[in-house]
């Protein structure tokens, strides 16, 4: 008789992935936990509000900011919490810091009988990342956990925007374009997403290019890899695809004639895990891999279940330095998803 044993990436990849589904409305049980971020995006307050709309006693769990921005949404969270008599209880997560954070997660939700929902919609993407690999590692791991995610009602820089920078960048090689955030504070690798594979020998960065092209620029001067993947995201809307070819062009990709790329969907998160599969059974036996969640929302999501099965594999992010303008970093709030996680326990 043989037993044929999967390796993780073999499990993964047979599991049968459940689908983002739109959401029309958040209803919630007594003992159910809701999980927000203190973000400073329109959408971070769109799942309270649907949650509580009719009445409805929430347990919340509200993970603050630091640095701390003026125009984080705590403080409404706050006020709705108080307004409506909910549970709160509130946790620190530090951008510059975030070492540890997924134990002391899992001490404030790990213990709880009712179902987990963590809405994603104003997290860091090392966050969703770090919380996801923390469920993972609980003796229930993703057993009553769902993901929520809210889209924002447009994405700052307009089409012009970006073309009348792309110009001037073009005019001017020294010329630094900054859309979003400016600069990068450092590039964070903390001990709970390392790599159990052995340091040395060929190393490969698989990236999320953005329109904030200093990510890239300072992952590649950092760590100094052997080989590049690059995951680029294609939004779901098509008045909003002239930004998959205005992040290739900011981020000169074309100059990078070795690296692989990987045009995915930002919104559909089986799409990037299918392609983080790929990458790691051709290239995982010979080369460490080293990934860095820069993507979307939802594209975070799928690392974080990725790193969730494959743990030789380590996890980087370029933490930025601040937020331009942080009151249009995102603006309004678009249609509201759910993603079950119970088929990855």
């Amino acid at each position: 008789m043989s037993i044929a044993v999967q390796t993780p990436d073999e499990k993964l990849l047979s599991l049968r992935k459940p689908t983002v589904k739109l959401l029309g409305r958040l209803s919630l049980s007594s003992e159910d936990w809701l999980v927000v971020c203190g973000g400073f995006e329109d959408r971070a307050l769109a799942c309270i509000e649907s949650a509580t709309a009719d009445g409805s006693n929430v347990n919340l769990l509200l993970v603050n900011y630091l640095p701390f921005v003026d125009q984080n949404k705590a403080n409404t969270i706050r006020s709705i919490c108080r307004s409506k008599n909910i549970t709160i209880l509130e946790i620190t997560y530090d951008r510059q810091e975030p070492a540890g954070f997924g134990e002391v997660f899992i001490e404030m939700v790990g213990g709880t009988h009712g179902h987990v929902f963590i809405d994603v919609s104003g997290m860091s993407r090392l966050l969703i990342v770090q919380i996801l690999v923390a469920l993972s590692r609980r003796p229930m791991r993703f057993h009553n956990c769902s993901i929520v995610y809210t889209e924002a009602a447009s994405y700052p820089p307009s089409e012009n925007e970006a073309m009348e920078q792309l110009g001037k960048s073009e005019a001017d090689p020294s010329y630094s374009i900054y859309f979003l955030s400016s600069g990068v504070y450092e590039v964070t690798l903390i001990p709970e997403l390392s790599s159990c594979a052995p340091a040395g020998g060929q190393t490969r960065l698989v990236a999320f290019p953005s329109l904030d092209s200093h990510q890239l620029t300072a992952l590649r001067a950092e760590l100094q890899p052997s080989r590049i993947s690059l995951i680029e995201g294609i939004p779901p809307g098509a008045h909003n695809r002239w930004r998959l070819s205005a992040i290739a062009d900011v981020n000169r990709l074309a100059e990078m004639q070795s690296a692989e790329r990987c045009p995915v969907s930002t919104l559909n998160y089986e799409e990037t895990l299918e392609c983080l599969l790929k990458i790691y059974s051709e290239h995982g036996v010979y080369e460490r891999l080293l990934i860095s969640p820069t993507g979307s929302k939802m594209q975070s999501v799928a690392v974080g279940l990725f790193r969730s099965f494959i743990v030789d594999t380590q996890v980087v992010y370029p933490t930025p330095r601040d937020f331009l303008k942080p009151q249009k970093y995102t603006e309004g709030i678009g249609p509201m998803h759910i993603l079950p996680l119970e088929a990855f326990s």
